[in-house]
C-alpha cells in the first residue's frame, strides 16, 4: 500500500475533554505516515497550552486569537499545511470523534481507487449507541443532503456519494491547490462540506465514502442540536447562500419553490409547540440569506 503523507487537522473550541479523547484514539491508528495539527479556535480557557504540553511530541498546536468558525478555523490549518508542502492529503476531523484503528488506511485505499476522487469521507456512527448514522447522501433540489444508510448490508469497500460527512473528510492536496478547495468562510458554520463536494463535482471530480473507515461522532442527531436556534440559523441561511452561489437560474427557481413550503411546514409545527425563538431565527436566516449577509452573525446570535 502507498503510505502517502496525511495531515490530520482537528479544530478545538472550548472542547478540551473531547479533543483529548479524540487524540488518544488517533494514537492507536495503524496508518504509519501522518501528522496531527490542532487548531485552537480562540478558546476561552487554556486549552491550547494544555494540549501543547500534553502532546508536545505528537501534535502541532496553532493558536487562533478569536473564533473564526468551523470554516475559518480549519482554513488556518489547511493553509499552514499546504505552505509546508509535505502532505498528499489533508483530513479534517471533528474534535468530538473517536476513530477505528484502521480508519485512515481505508480512506487512503479509497483515494487510490481513482485519481479523480478529490474528497473522501468516513462512515459515521453514533458515539454512544455505536449505530451507523451516515454512509451516503444524495442532494435534492432544496440542497438538502440527508444522511442515508444505502450500503448498510453491502460488502462494497467504497462508493460515490453526493456529499461526505463533515466530521471526517479527507481532501487531496493536489486539488486543494489547483482549485482552491478551501472551506467557504462566508458560511462560517454548517453546509461547508456540502459546498466543498458541490464544487468538486463541478470540476468533474468525484466524492466518495470509504466503506470500511468508521468514525464515532458525539451528539450528531440529538434533539438539542437539531432545535438549537444558532444551528438552524446557519443551516437555513447557508442553504440560501449556496443556492445563489452554486445553482443556475432555473435550478434556483426550483429551489425556492420547494424550499419555502418545506420551511413553512416546519415553522407551523414550531408555532404549535410554542417555539417562537425558532420562528424568529428562521425569519432572520431568510432575511440574511436573501441579502447575502455572510460570515459570522455577531449582532443577533453572539
Amino acid at each position: 500500500m502507498n503510505h502517502s503523507k496525511v495531515s490530520i487537522i482537528i479544530l478545538n473550541w472550548n472542547g478540551l475533554k473531547d479533543t483529548i479523547e479524540c487524540l488518544e484514539s488517533l494514537k492507536k491508528i495503524t496508518y504509519p505516515n501522518y501528522e496531527v495539527i490542532v487548531v485552537d479556535n480562540g478558546s476561552e480557557g487554556n486549552d491550547a497550552d494544555v494540549l501543547e504540553e500534553k502532546y508536545k511530541d505528537y501534535v502541532k498546536v496553532i493558536k487562533n486569537k478569536e473564533n473564526l468558525g468551523f470554516t475559518g478555523g480549519n482554513n488556518v490549518g489547511i493553509r499552514r499545511t499546504l505552505g509546508e508542502g509535505k502532505s498528499d492529503y489533508i483530513l479534517l476531523l471533528n474534535n468530538d470523534t473517536t476513530v477505528e484503528p484502521n480508519f485512515l488506511n481505508e480512506l487512503i485505499k479509497t483515494a487510490l481507487q481513482d485519481e479523480k476522487i478529490a474528497v473522501i469521507g468516513s462512515v459515521i456512527a453514533d458515539y454512544y449507541t455505536k449505530k451507523t448514522t451516515f454512509m451516503n447522501s444524495k442532494i435534492d433540489k432544496k440542497l438538502k443532503a440527508e444522511a442515508r444508510l444505502d450500503y448498510l448490508n453491502s460488502d462494497k469497500n467504497w462508493w460515490e456519494t453526493g456529499r461526505v460527512h463533515g466530521a471526517s473528510m479527507m481532501i487531496r492536496s493536489e486539488y486543494l491547490l489547483r482549485y482552491s478547495f478551501f472551506l467557504d468562510e462566508d458560511l462560517f458554520l454548517y453546509c461547508d462540506e456540502l459546498d466543498l463536494c458541490l464544487r468538486a463535482r463541478k470540476h468533474g471530480l468525484k466524492v466518495a465514502i470509504a466503506g470500511k473507515s468508521k468514525v464515532y461522532h458525539k451528539g450528531e442527531f440529538s434533539l438539542n442540536k437539531i432545535q438549537n436556534p444558532i444551528n438552524i440559523y446557519y443551516i437555513v441561511r447557508n442553504r440560501i447562500l449556496l443556492a445563489g452561489k452554486m445553482l443556475s437560474i432555473k435550478d434556483r427557481i426550483i429551489f425556492w419553490i420547494l424550499f419555502v413550503p418545506a420551511r413553512l411546514v416546519r415553522c407551523i409545527k414550531w408555532a404549535f409547540r410554542g417555539r417562537l425563538d425558532l420562528l424568529k431565527i428562521t425569519f432572520l436566516a431568510f432575511n440574511d440569506g436573501i441579502k447575502k449577509k455572510a460570515g459570522k452573525n455577531k449582532k443577533h446570535l453572539f
